[in-house]
């Protein structure tokens, strides 16, 4: 009688039929943190699957010989199953990795939050491994001769979506929208809005299965009614097509949006705020071109960030921060270490960050309005004392957590307690000067997208010029230890996931198919031991939100055939 194929290299299997406990045979038996063990599996019985309430549940499984990975091959497949319309970052399936080394894998489930946007709802596969291994920069390209600033990446449906500020001449060449082609090439996906009054292709969002674009000003300075036309939001209907959803308020820059609860909602600015009592609120889509006021972030009147977390939505404006109670009301979260703006909101191993300005803090939230110093990001010049730092954009990426700075256009890396470290310095003025506005540079949007880690560059203010410094208004990517990923919404409701480490190859797999797979990977450079936990629901990214059923781990690569009987198997089966 020949043995079951899918029982050889089995060393955790964590059925959560009431437990956590492993039934391998090696005694790999989890630690459940708060998990629900009566959920309904996908047979609908009750007590056959772990519920994971996105907030601080998940499982710890010690280290143990038979989890110790080094340079071997393995795999860890599993049933997840993901609402249809969530209000968290729904976060990590499962990961052994030390964050201090940065050494280990990781294997989650998150979205696109480029910028000032929180999360959007698409649904991405992501697995990668490290072991602190370090890439030269890419050159990606740039969107226009003459843009100087690149507003916003979006992974969505496939592709990476970049968002251009402006551009010379009348208005036709700026507010445009381009998908990335390979290499150095972008595809054109058109003018975002038909008034070429509007000048900035600013916001970028996915959403209910589509991409949406904020439009606005990038350069706050000409955001009035001399030069530009009050914000709409629109939908991408494909090709070099939008839809127009809408004028949003009185607002002339559109900086934030975010998918939540299954609506989408807007942050705005304007520089007039004397003159429309509605500038800098928040709104949400209400259908057809109409949009319903959610008030304002107390007395401010810009909107800088928005991100969801833990069921709720979080906004930062002028050096404070609130969470949204519903209709128009705002609850006041403080005004951490007396920033002044707070461009950016993340959310990085199970807590809300804050990138601010202008000392060039990074914050993490407590509770009520109690926030802890995360550092400073950035260098500071030798011409100066004077803190000029500010962070535009947060990301985490295969385990490491990343800030995109200006006045210098720095990627900057967490390194955990107060330290980060400069990364690259993507756009290298020469003619840099702390005093002088026109000089700084920025990166405004970090994205992840096939495996890889994207990042914008553009000027301080965005302007377009006729012949812009070469490093401005471009795109650049970089490889976080190596990773693989599905960019595309896996969907909700139940779905079957597998990563595998094969020899010289990372594979993806989603519902038995592959998905995704590596470049060749020098195995020998990534040895991924650690005395580390395994956690189960927990990782870089954030508790998860959703149901588990049937984790396996092997420490082999599983082949096709093997993925494939395992995600065709009905509920119940195999009950070893």
């Amino acid at each position: 009688m020949q043995s079951d194929p899918l029982k050889n290299g089995l060393v955790g299997h964590w059925k959560f039929v009431g437990d956590a406990r492993d039934h391998s045979g090696h005694e790999n038996h989890g630690r459940p943190h708060g998990v629900d063990f009566s959920a309904p599996g996908r047979s609908g019985k009750p007590g056959t699957a772990a519920r994971f309430n996105g907030v601080d549940d998940c499982i710890e499984v010690k280290h143990h010989p038979t989890l110790s990975l080094g340079n071997k091959d393995f795999s860890i497949a599993t049933w997840v199953r993901l609402d249809e319309a969530h209000d968290d970052v729904i976060g990590d399936i499962a990961g052994k990795y030390d964050p201090v080394e940065r050494r280990g894998f990781n294997f989650y489930v998150t979205a696109s939050s480029s910028g000032y946007n929180s999360h959007g709802d698409s649904r991405h596969l992501h697995f990668g491994i490290d072991n602190a291994m370090e890439e030269s920069w890419r050159d990606c390209g740039a969107l226009h001769p003459t843009n100087t600033f690149v507003s916003s990446l979006t992974a969505h449906d496939g592709r990476l979506y970049a968002a251009q500020a402006d551009a010379l001449g009348d208005g036709s060449d700026s507010c445009h929208v381009y998908a990335y082609a390979g290499g150095h090439e972008w595809e054109d996906c058109g003018r975002v809005s038909d008034d070429l009054r509007q000048r900035s292709a600013y916001s970028l969002i996915a959403h209910r299965g589509h991409l949406y674009c904020g439009t606005g000003q990038q350069d706050w300075q000409a955001a009035g009614p001399e030069l530009c036309n009050f914000s709409h939001v629109y939908r991408y209907v494909g090709g070099r097509e939008w839809e127009d959803l809408g004028q949003v308020g009185r607002n002339y820059r559109i900086l934030g949006l975010a998918s939540y609860k299954g609506d989408l909602y807007c942050g705005t600015d304007v520089s007039h705020p004397q003159v429309f009592p509605d500038s800098g609120n928040v709104f949400r889509y209400a259908g057809g071109q109409q949009w319903e006021d959610c008030g304002r972030l107390g007395e401010q009147v810009h909107t800088f960030a928005l991100m969801v977390h833990n069921g709720e939505l979080f906004g930062g404006c002028m050096g404070e921060i609130y969470r949204y109670l519903g209709d128009r009301n705002w609850e006041y979260l403080g005004q951490p270490l007396g920033n002044t703006q707070v461009h950016c909101l993340e959310v990085y191993r199970g807590d809300l960050w804050a990138g601010t300005w202008p000392q060039g803090y990074v914050l993490r939230y407590h509770h009520g309005q109690t926030w802890e110093n995360g550092g400073v990001v950035g260098e500071r010049h030798e011409r100066t004392t004077d803190p000029v730092n500010e962070i535009n954009d947060l990301t985490v990426h295969n385990g490491s957590f990343f800030a995109g700075v200006i006045p210098r256009g720095e990627v900057c890396r967490y390194e955990g307690g107060r330290q980060w470290r400069v990364v690259r310095r993507l756009l290298a003025n020469p003619d840099y000067d702390p005093h002088q506005l026109d000089s700084w540079a920025r990166v405004p949007s970090i994205a992840a997208f096939d495996g890889k880690l994207f990042a914008s560059t553009g000027t301080c203010r965005g302007c377009p010029q006729e012949r812009p410094h070469h490093e401005a208004g471009r795109i650049y990517s970089t490889q976080i230890g190596r990773a693989v990923s599905w960019d595309r919404d896996m969907g909700s409701g139940w779905n079957h996931v597998a990563a595998v480490r094969e020899n010289d190859r990372l594979r993806l797999y989603l519902n038995g198919h592959q998905v995704a797979c590596s470049d060749s990977i020098p195995a020998s450079c990534y040895d991924l031991d650690t005395a580390v936990p395994m956690y189960l629901g927990f990782g870089s990214v954030d508790y998860f939100s959703g149901d588990m059923e049937d984790v396996r781990m092997y420490c082999r690569a599983l082949h096709r055939e093997d993925v494939a009987t395992l995600a065709s198997q009905s509920a119940g089966d195999s009950p070893w």
